[in-house]
């Protein structure tokens, strides 16, 4: 097929880099992590906890959020720019008030919802803000009113649970669109339903997003579609040809959801794919060139694109909407997807290294690993010629006019570009004029109608600043918010809508509507007062909401006593007396597990009479427990038919006095067995504590949530170490495989043998802790094996299958430097550097710095009168790196040791104040409390706070002269032993003091 230049451009705005950057200018240790853009605002969160927020237009520094909850990780600014919603590395949810006010006070309030686990999305909805983490989960955390507050004491709740890690979340008025690593879902917000856009899945980082296209409005107003509800519950999946009732405020809305290969779905919001679109061959063109002040056309790609090749393949790992088109990027390209004309799609490479984009309107903020914010305009190719000419670029113009000759001969051009017949004045070139000669003359008629309507009837006739302010103007979308009101004010409403209407209602429908609004408004206090204090932890803990009289305080509960469900107890069973007893028994422990969910501490010696009573070995158990799943389900609680059986079942098993002979019963059955491993698996992937940190192959991934305990972990440690002992390894493994954090039991089994048999599991894991375990173990064999495996590692490839991870990063986690230091502490520091210059090949440029070779030094040195101390300084030298006065003191020490002597095993106080491992501990903290964003911090400094901190110990014990004397600290400063005893340089050294004076040893 021809290829044809599609009529849009990408314009390069003014740097704005400089700008962005100037409040950490000085700082090097708080780096940007994450940033958004609003109507006119930019905002960035750092690695300090704090949000730098911006001005957009003319981009300025505004303020500075604080925040103490760590690093975050992803933000977003509300559209009314009011609140900023953010997320940390713990997966810790929090909206905070976004006035830009001097007073410094900003109200927050905080969502732990997702703790523990990755923040991947985030979404507003009007006072309502979306988050989806990389489990699946999606939550709503939602901004309480005056009304609300009162009422509601959880303002967040996970309202779905999906399959795989959210990619994209997205949001138009009361639908929500979520798109996962397999899946998109459509979410109707008041219906609290769901359903899955298409059939076939996929596996990968896509994008979904909805685009609407323009819609007159009615009467000159846009129609809202703003509905309220009662409150947030967990979203039911709607299967099937079953659909959403969609209101005409959707008529015009589509979604696209990305597909492998280059390819989109076109799908309306009730969930139905209308066509696929393809772009895989029309990516195969050149890319285009974004247009700046040295804009060189001559260089612009023109040419036929081959249909025999291949294509692009793309994934589109985010969508958004465009002026008209579909944008996504990767690290190294833009693209521009045109669903309406597939020749018109566009696409860039002149950025590399992005790192996020965000869009508002027409305008494009680029963002990329080194610190730089680009920002660009997104334009049809009319209006940035009428811009262009009205900005007095001339050349510019004329020579895009010449650039895109044959569209603007064949198109039908805008009537605003009758503008561009000026440019006959304006350019002396001859040669640039004969180029355009025919395009002018076109434009020429469309002088006969230059007079241009407007929506009030008037006529504009050849008016320059009509045409800017045309050209300038900003379709404002109106965001509806929906916000959770109570019953009563769900039914006055009502009584408002139904008074607007009928002003002739007589006054008795009027005072049973006012009827109906009292008793609404007494059901929140009518309950009885024996079970208020039940219902409230209830409501606080459970999802689901359950009738009050589902639920008791008193126990050992009565196995008769109805307290769950009413509708099987008013059900006749009609049974024989085995029947009715096993029922019973089911009920009780239903009723147990549904009150220890409120009750944290309850009594377990009734749930072992219960059982107990009831079951004499533990295969009548297991038969009880099946009976118990059978229950679940008559009564209707089928989503935790599993669960409830399962938990009570590993439960008992906690807390039994037969727990040994129990567990060996079920090694030796195989049906028992097979209960046990699918109940503990079960029990943790719906607790989120079987998250995604294994890899196919069944390798523990080194993820760093892998050291989060699972639920009844020393009850399957345990089970583990009998099976262990009876040589059913294989039965382990197959364990491990399913529970990832079970490879450290299999360690710690294993900690005898070989170090080389166990070093991929060991490694892959990447548990400094877990390391430091087994360091005595390594020898210079083992490290140089290490070494060969890390550099794999490395490059997130997995150590048993060879297949690749992207979802993590190792080097993040632990780099060359850190593992340098392991090998330092293992090898000490002379072969660890013959190990690393050995394998240099497989290191990358620059990942081993000087803080390596420098403890490897310091190491040869000190090891000479103490060996017990390598691991220590070495700890103490990579913190103290942080910080300049530290790294120069460093450097001082080992210019004084040219002849391969130190005086002594102490540091320079400047150096020891500034790590945990050297003794001084609550002096760092103390200091870096003090000097929070600050990497400096001077040997006076330490001083006064050393001796505020440890009052009376402000003398030197040798000499007996304070700490703090100016002629002693100039002529050999102050020095530290590793147990925190500190003393003068001079002193030290005219008694020539190798090891701490004050200690024994």
């Amino acid at each position: 097929m021809t290829c044809k230049l599609p009529p849009y451009v990408l314009q390069e705005l003014p740097n704005i880099t400089d700008v962005i950057n100037y409040p950490l200018k000085n700082v090097h240790r708080i780096k940007f992590t994450c940033f958004d853009v609003s109507k006119s605002l930019i905002a960035f969160g750092a690695t300090s906890g704090g949000i730098y927020v911006y001005n957009r237009s003319p981009c300025e520094f505004v303020q500075l959020i604080p925040n103490k909850d760590g690093p975050i990780t992803r933000l977003t600014i509300s559209s009314d720019e009011k609140h900023i919603g953010f997320a940390n590395g713990k997966g810790m949810v929090t909206v905070t008030a976004c006035d830009q006010t001097l007073s410094g006070g900003h109200s927050s309030t905080a969502s732990k919802d997702h703790h523990g686990n990755e923040i991947t999305a985030m979404v507003w909805s009007g006072n309502m803000l979306f988050t989806g983490d990389d489990v699946g989960r999606v939550s709503v955390l939602q901004l309480q009113s005056f009304i609300t507050k009162t009422i509601f004491q959880s303002s967040s709740q996970i309202i779905l649970s999906l399959d795989s890690r959210i990619c994209q979340l997205d949001a138009k008025d009361c639908m929500l669109l979520v798109s996962t690593i397999t899946r998109c879902y459509i979410c109707n917000i008041i219906q609290e339903q769901y359903r899955q856009i298409g059939q076939k899945l996929r596996d990968g980082e896509f994008g979904a997003c909805f685009v609407t296209k323009d819609k007159a409005n009615v009467n000159g107003e846009l129609e809202s579609s703003q509905q309220d509800y009662t409150e947030v519950k967990k979203y039911n999946i709607v299967d099937g040809e079953l659909g959403f009732t969609v209101g005409e405020q959707f008529s015009n809305t589509l979604i696209y959801c990305a597909r492998p290969s280059s390819r989109l779905w076109e799908a309306t919001v009730d969930g139905m794919v209308r066509r696929t679109h393809q772009f895989k061959q029309v990516l195969a063109k050149q890319p285009m060139k974004v247009i700046t002040d040295s804009f060189d056309n001559e260089n612009v790609p023109v040419e036929s694109v081959d249909e025999n090749s291949n294509g692009q393949s793309v994934i589109f790992s985010k969508l958004y909407s465009i002026n008209g088109a579909i944008f996504s990027f990767n690290r190294h390209a833009l693209y521009f997807l045109n669903v309406h004309n597939v020749d018109d799609t566009l696409w860039f490479d002149k950025y590399n290294d992005i790192v996020d984009c965000k869009i508002y309107h027409d305008l494009l903020y680029i963002w990329l690993s080194n610190g730089s914010l680009i920002c660009t305009r997104f334009m049809k190719l009319h209006k940035f010629l009428v811009q262009c000419y009205l900005d007095e670029k001339y050349t510019l113009c004329a020579d895009l006019c010449a650039l895109y000759h044959d569209y603007l001969l064949t198109s039908n051009p805008s009537p605003k570009l009758h503008i561009l017949v000026g440019l006959r004045e304006k350019l002396d070139s001859n040669g640039l004029l004969d180029r355009i000669k025919d395009i002018l003359e076109k434009l020429d008629a469309l002088k006969l109608s230059e007079a241009t309507q407007m929506k009030s009837g008037i006529y504009v006739v050849d008016n320059t600043y009509h045409a800017q302010t045309t050209l300038d103007e900003k379709c404002e979308t109106n965001e509806d918010s929906y916000s959770i009101q109570p019953d009563p004010l769900l039914a006055l409403k009502g009584l408002s809508n139904a008074v607007s209407d009928k002003f002739t209602v007589s006054k008795k429908i009027l005072k049973d509507k006012w009827d109906d609004i009292e008793e609404k408004v007494k059901q929140f206090n009518s309950e009885r007062q024996s079970i208020q204090e039940t219902t409230k932890n209830f409501q606080e803990i459970i999802p689901r909401k359950i009738p009050d009289e589902e639920l008791v305080t008193e126990y050992p509960l009565p196995l008769d006593q109805d307290i769950v469900f009413k509708d099987s107890s008013q059900k006749a069973i009609e049974t024989d007396n085995n029947s009715l007893d096993n029922d019973r028994v089911c009920k009780s422990l239903y009723q147990y597990h549904r009150l220890s969910l409120v009750n944290k501490e309850m009594e377990k010696t009734n749930l072992i009479s219960m059982i107990e009573n009831n079951a004499c070995d533990i295969s009548k158990i297991y038969e009880l427990m099946l009976s118990l799943e059978r229950y679940c389900i008559s009564v209707g609680a089928l989503d935790e038919s599993k669960f409830v059986p399962n938990n009570i079942f590993l439960t008992y098993l906690c807390i039994s006095t037969n727990k040994c002979d129990l567990l060996d019963a079920i090694i030796n059955d195989e049906v028992l067995y097979k209960y046990f491993v699918d109940s503990c698996i079960l029990i943790n992937i719906k607790s989120r504590k079987l998250s995604n940190v294994g890899c196919e192959c069944g390798f523990p991934l080194p993820f760093a949530r892998t050291n989060e305990t699972p639920i009844f972990s020393d009850l399957i440690d345990e089970f583990i170490e009998r099976q262990w002992s009876v040589q059913t390894k294989e039965q382990c493994y197959d364990i491990c495989k399913k529970m990832p954090y079970l490879w450290r039991k299999i360690l710690y089994l294993r900690r005898n043998e070989d170090l080389l048999n166990v070093l991929r599991i060991l490694l892959q894991m990447l548990d400094e802790s877990l390391l430091h375990s087994f360091l005595p173990q390594f020898t210079l064999d083992t490290w140089d094996r290490a070494i060969q495996l890390y550099a794999v590692l490395h490059a997130n490839i997995c150590l048993n299958c060879n297949k690749k991870f992207d979802h993590i990063s190792v080097k993040d986690m632990l780099s060359w430097d850190d593992l340098g230091s392991l090998i330092i502490k293992s090898v000490r520091g002379k072969n660890a550097i013959e190990l690393m210059k050995k394998h240099g090949h497989l290191i990358d440029l620059g990942a081993l710095t000087i803080k390596f070779y420098h403890s490897c030094l310091l190491a040869c040195l000190y090891e000479k009168y103490d060996v017990t101390i390598v691991s220590q300084l070495v700890d103490t030298i990579y913190n103290s790196y942080e910080f300049e006065e530290s790294r120069l003191e460093i450097c001082r020490l080992l210019k004084c040791t040219k002849t391969g002597e130190i005086k002594n095993t102490a540091l320079p106080l400047t150096v020891a104040a500034m790590s945990d491992h050297w003794g001084l501990k609550p002096l760092r903290d103390r200091l870096l409390s003090i000097k929070k964003d600050e990497n400096t911090i001077t040997l006076q400094e330490i001083l006064i706070n050393m001796i505020e901190l440890f009052k009376g110990v402000s003398d030197c014990s040798l000499c007996g002269l304070p700490l703090q004397n100016e002629v002693l600290i100039k002529d050999g400063g102050l020095w530290t032993f590793k147990c925190g005893h500190n003393f003068h340089g001079a002193c030290l050294d005219l008694n020539k003091i190798k090891l701490c004076p004050s200690c024994s040893h």
